[in-house]
């Protein structure tokens, strides 16, 4: 569903596994902001400095205010085998601004968690709001079941978690797998830096460490010639970008086909009644937001048999094939960066 605001919005259950059920509300409950974060260059030398744009509006991927540095609840720089503090934060225009000069090669993830925020509701007013946003039906399936909270009041907690992907220098281990512990976190399964148009990124939900399943993930690429220091007129006047729906599984997988370049995020926004703490009380709720930024480079020009040989092959393969290799299996995506390059030239 799309809302007044242009912006689609998940609706999701939880999955079996999770001990609460689970919900996706809307503007209604939630501000309508989405927050991202995205790098003014997705590779970096190393020793060179990586500078990341905090970006929170309903139009990917500007801004509309600068989210302050006091509202960073943490911001980590993570490698294969690394997990670095950030700690140089200001604000730059609508931006907020990460800094930080890595020293080694090697794939990061740049994930940062905003500061959680508590308000009162009631149960009723919860009630209206998933019987208009997420559907009668459902809205009765959770009074028939008694989740609603049983108090004069519940407490709701909002959070907003944000990742995206950078190289630093050449080479390097890979860490786009990596989970950063998020209480909401989109997870690849294969590796955003080696998608092109037309691959299929396979992410995955995951609410408390916990798989996510019939969750609606959103996706999308910015409008062509629109960055994060184009104002949301410009994108509003910028050709609308397909927005792409997937469904995660029961491993809380989604597929998402990658059908042009350009700057993508995939977002998404999940509730449930919060786990309760050991010896504290329950009846809160969560209201959680996550996304993750990627890049989709441009098609290289054809120039000799190399690059018609590249799609000539992935011509001749379904979009989500499964393929053997001596180490193992591989998706698409990962046969075109790993071992594609070695079979052309064995042909």
């Amino acid at each position: 569903m799309t809302n007044a605001r242009g912006h689609s919005r998940t609706r999701q259950l939880a999955a079996p596994m999770l001990a609460g059920i689970g919900i996706a509300l809307t503007a209604g409950i939630l501000s309508a902001h989405d927050f991202w974060i995205v790098p003014d260059a997705f590779q970096v030398a190393a020793g060179g400095t990586l500078e990341v744009r905090g970006q929170t509006s309903t139009r990917f991927p500007t801004s509309l205010s600068a989210v302050t540095a006091e509202r960073v609840a943490e911001a980590r720089l993570i490698g294969a085998a690394s997990d670095e503090r950030l700690t140089e934060l200001s604000t730059s225009g609508k931006s907020l601004l990460i800094r930080h000069r890595p020293a080694t090669p090697g794939q990061r993830i740049v994930a940062v968690a905003l500061v959680a925020r508590s308000t009162r509701t009631t149960p009723e007013r919860l009630k209206r709001y998933i019987a208009l946003e997420g559907a009668p039906a459902l809205a009765e399936r959770y009074e028939r079941e008694g989740t609603y909270p049983k108090t004069d009041s519940v407490t709701q907690i909002s959070a907003k978690f944000a990742k995206t992907l950078v190289e630093v220098g050449q080479g390097g281990s890979r860490a786009f797998a990596r989970t950063v512990g998020h209480a909401l976190e989109l997870v690849p399964v294969n590796d955003p830096s080696a998608l092109h148009v037309g691959d299929t990124l396979v992410v995955r939900l995951l609410y408390h460490g916990l798989p996510v399943a019939g969750a609606q993930l959103h996706a999308g690429a910015a409008p062509a010639g629109v960055t994060t220091k184009s104002d949301s007129a410009q994108v509003a006047a910028a050709l609308p970008a397909k927005d792409i729906s997937a469904e995660t599984g029961l491993d809380g997988a989604a597929r998402i086909v990658v059908s042009e370049s350009g700057l993508w995020n995939v977002r998404t926004v999940h509730a449930a009644p919060a786990p309760v703490t050991p010896g504290a009380a329950g009846g809160a709720w969560e209201a959680l937001f996550a996304t993750l930024v990627f890049n989709v480079p441009a098609a290289s020009g054809a120039s000799g048999s190399a690059g018609d040989s590249s799609d000539s092959i992935l011509a001749l393969l379904a979009d989500d094939p499964v393929v053997l290799e001596s180490v193992g299996m591989e998706t698409r995506a990962e046969f075109r960066s790993h071992h594609l390059p070695a079979d052309k030239s064995t042909r």
